[in-house]
């Protein structure tokens, strides 16, 4: 529960729903100067999931000579330092343990669909884009497993930009946050779209129709809401007494990612 106890009726506490409405997952990212591409989520099918798993066996190859090096030597060193005690020496074996790259069994956004989907093709050629023009550009994410997977730092290292560490559940000092509750007015102004390709569309060009004076409102509010929050030294109650609503501008729905 989000709210307080006399905030069963406020707008920015409730969550509206329609008949038959669509729900999907939608990604985007913007920069102060700049908005960035969009992306609708789709289930994979299951001729996907098998070139992703061929994929990943053609990467694991790659990489387990590396792996193996390290191993090598790790285990070499915590070798030294049990004096040669007795026990079964230590055998390669590539694992998860060891750095193999896998996936889980479940259907949902997993690191490997947002590094291919998003990290690879959309994010980081728009940071790369951003960074030309605006030399230290560093790309924020939220605390999603699929972005905080360790398996993207290489990625990025590779496109050589910068990630900023951030928070999990800070929503206030995140400038993409106030976007998801803009877009879901904007889109259902006339009612909920009735079907998904209705809805996908709306969406889409919502999000070609975003204005970058909206953008850069959202980005320069930041500011305020940082000195707010190390007032509050990371609460939300001033005094034990009153409630900060830091989100000034919009509703605080669920997001994917942000930039």
């Amino acid at each position: 529960m989000w709210r307080a106890k006399d905030e069963a009726f406020v707008k920015s506490c409730i969550r509206e729903r329609w008949k038959g409405y669509q729900e999907f997952m939608f990604w985007g990212c913007f920069s102060y100067n700049k908005k960035g591409p969009c992306h609708i989520w789709k289930l994979e099918t299951a001729a996907e999931r098998k070139a992703a798993d061929k994929h990943l066996i053609e990467v694991n190859a790659e990489l387990e000579p590396y792996l193996k090096g390290q191993w090598e030597l790790e285990t070499g060193m915590r070798r030294l330092g049990l004096r040669n005690k007795a026990g079964k020496k230590p055998e390669w074996k590539l694992t998860k343990a060891n750095g193999k790259l896998t996936r889980g069994k479940g259907k949902g956004i997993d690191w490997y669909c947002y590094q291919q989907e998003i990290l690879i093709r959309k994010l980081l050629p728009f940071a790369t884009v951003c960074k030309s023009l605006r030399p230290g550009t560093i790309v924020q994410e939220d605390g999603a497993p699929s972005h905080a997977s360790s398996h993207q730092a290489v990625i990025y290292q590779r496109w050589k930009i910068e990630r900023l560490l951030w928070a999990g559940n800070s929503p206030d000092l995140n400038m993409i946050e106030p976007s998801w509750g803009h877009l879901k007015r904007v889109t259902t102004k006339k009612g909920a779209p009735k079907s998904q390709p209705e809805a996908e569309h709306v969406w889409k060009q919502a999000w070609r129709e975003l204005e970058q004076w909206r953008i850069q409102a959202w980005i320069e509010r930041i500011m305020r809401h940082i000195q707010e929050v190390i007032r509050l030294k990371g609460g939300n109650v001033s005094a034990g007494i009153d409630r900060v609503q830091l989100a000034l501008t919009s509703d605080v729905p669920a997001d994917l990612s942000s930039y």
